[in-house]
């Protein structure tokens, strides 16, 4: 039997950049 899957995206339509931010995180740890 196959299970029915709902599958959902919220897409911003902006790419942020380390540059255009400090705030941004870059790695894990950040």
């Amino acid at each position: 039997m196959s299970r029915k899957v709902i599958i959902t995206c919220a897409v911003t339509g902006a790419i942020h950049t380390p540059s255009m931010s400090p705030h941004l995180p870059v790695t894990a740890k950040e």
